[in-house]
């Protein structure tokens, strides 16, 4: 009897799998069409939202869809009563195999035992048994298709390889993102390499250095977290440019003019040899040499050098280096009494004054570079994946810092036309009076009206009626005539620079004609 039951549990126990299949099948089949809708919305939310790799979310619902089936399958719980009831039900046994089930170890199978019937039971089993014996689960439970379903399924599949075929919009969107992306890579790369030649450079001053590297670093990084979008990257750079941008000096050109002018100047009164890129190194060494030559200097030569330097003092005090002023002064009254040792310590305080400056103006020129490869790095990435160039890339305007002395990279496309030539001037060519005007780079020719000692220019401009018209005669007016219009070059030279400094302040100059002037002056420097 125990045996009868056993096997009768044992068919019930395939019974249950073969439902469970056959559950999953029909399952699979009824709903698959909610796993091809969502790959219709997937293409459909790809052609109003850039998606990246828009294919692989597209199959994502038709590959989860089995998983799912699988798993509501093996969670269902499938008793054997359940069983027996369901084979019951669909193959028309009427209630055998349940009634079997029900009848072993209740209280029906103790009670008919205790009234002496237990071959009832038996035969019962057996009949149950039997029955089960002789049902194939495969027939009985076969696997059917569901039409309709597939058919509203493959439709839908059809739907999303259409949609998956046809050109979208986004694909631009997605194209332009994949080359901003590599852009800003790029230029991330390229603030990098900056950074490493700014953190070797020993001229700069270490708090200017570490402001600066850490800001460059910011940039890098923003650079390489962004997705492709071009906006957040332009703000990103126009952020850090702008923070930079604030730091620059607008007179550093002149300075940097001065600074060399300068330099030439104590070397040549020291008797010493410039270097050779003509910067202002070695002028504390120059200095050093000038205090041990004013041993030797007559009453006159010291007259002569204490002028040079007051000259020097009135040059440096007009780009703004009061400080480096103020040190020349005391050298020149150093000078002028010819006291050595006054003259070493007054020496001495110019030449840290000098460092003082060249420092600073290392610190300029690395903001410098700075700020044009952001620019350069701001124009690069708004180009990035169009077809044309843009005229001019909106924000935070160009770069302030292109005619600075060693400002690296950046451009001046799309604000002014290119420059041409070197920028050194040459011979004038023609009949002239030979000897009467030397070289070039010493004395040249103006043709405005000066006034003598007050270092002011007449630059043509707008009338607004409110300046003083003034009428003087001159004679020799002529180019190459031999008299007072023959100045040095080095005072010419900082009376514009002056003027050309004092006119961008005062008018509204756009910043890439500004940038224009500087550079002009820049490459003019004596």
């Amino acid at each position: 009897m125990d045996q009868a039951v056993d096997e009768l549990h044992a068919h019930l126990a395939l019974f249950g799998r073969r439902l469970r299949l056959r559950d999953g099948w029909l399952l699979a089949q009824g709903w698959l069409w909610v796993a091809c809708l969502g790959a219709v919305l997937i293409q459909l939310a790809g052609r109003v939202w850039p998606v990246e790799r828009l294919w692989l979310w597209t199959l994502v619902p038709p590959a989860a869809w089995p998983l799912i089936v699988i798993g509501i399958s093996r969670l269902r719980s499938f008793p054997s009563m359940r069983v027996a009831r369901r084979v019951d039900a669909e193959l028309g046994l009427k209630e055998r195999l349940a009634t079997a089930l029900a009848l072993e170890g209740g209280e029906v199978g103790r009670l008919g035992a205790w009234m002496g019937q237990p071959s009832l039971l038996a035969l019962q089993r057996q009949d149950a048994l039997a029955v089960a014996q002789a049902v194939d689960p495969a027939r009985a439970f076969g696997l059917h298709w569901l039409r309709r379903p597939l058919l509203l399924a493959l439709a839908l599949a059809a739907a999303t390889a259409s949609l998956a075929l046809l050109p979208s919009p986004m694909d631009a969107v997605l194209a332009e993102r994949a080359v901003v992306s590599q852009a800003a890579e790029e230029q991330a790369e390229q603030i990098e390499a900056l950074r490493e030649e700014i953190e070797k450079a020993q001229e700069l001053t270490p708090e200017a250095r570490e402001e600066l590297l850490r800001q460059l670093a910011e940039a890098a990084q923003q650079l390489r977290a962004n997705p492709g979008d071009r906006e957040e990257a332009l703000a990103d750079l126009s952020k850090v440019e702008e923070a930079l941008r604030r730091r620059l000096d607008p007179n550093a050109p002149a300075r940097q003019a001065a600074m060399r002018a300068l330099a030439a100047q104590l070397h040549a009164l020291a008797k010493a040899e410039a270097n050779e890129q003509g910067d202002a190194s070695g002028t504390a060494e120059a200095l050093g040499k000038l205090a041990q030559l004013l041993a030797e200097m007559s009453d006159a030569e010291r007259a002569a050098l204490a002028r040079s330097l007051a000259r020097m003092a009135a040059q440096a005090a007009q780009v703004g280096d009061g400080d480096l002023a103020q040190a020349l002064a005391s050298l020149a009254q150093a000078a002028q009494s010819g006291e050595g040792e006054t003259m070493a310590q007054a020496a001495q305080a110019a030449a840290e004054a000098i460092r003082q400056v060249e420092g600073e103006l290392a610190d300029q020129v690395a903001l410098g570079r700075a700020v044009s490869q952001l620019s350069a790095g701001r124009q690069a990435i708004a180009r990035a994946g169009q077809g044309q160039v843009m005229a001019q890339v909106q924000g935070q305007g160009q770069s302030q810092n292109q005619g600075l002395p060693g400002g690296g990279g950046g451009t001046r496309a799309d604000t002014l036309p290119p420059f041409a030539g070197t920028g050194k001037a040459s011979r004038p060519q023609g009949e002239g009076q030979a000897g009467a005007t030397g070289e070039l780079d010493q004395r040249v020719y103006v043709p405005w009206d000066r006034q003598a000692g007050a270092g002011e220019l007449l630059i043509s401009g707008q009338d607004t009626g409110q300046g003083e018209i003034e009428a003087r005669e001159r004679e020799d007016l002529l180019p190459g005539a031999p008299s007072q219009a023959l100045v040095p070059y080095h005072q010419v030279y900082y009376e514009y620079l002056g003027a050309a400094n004092q006119t961008l302040e005062r008018s509204y100059v756009p910043s890439g004609l500004k940038d224009y002037v500087r550079a002009y002056f820049s490459q003019l420097e004596p």
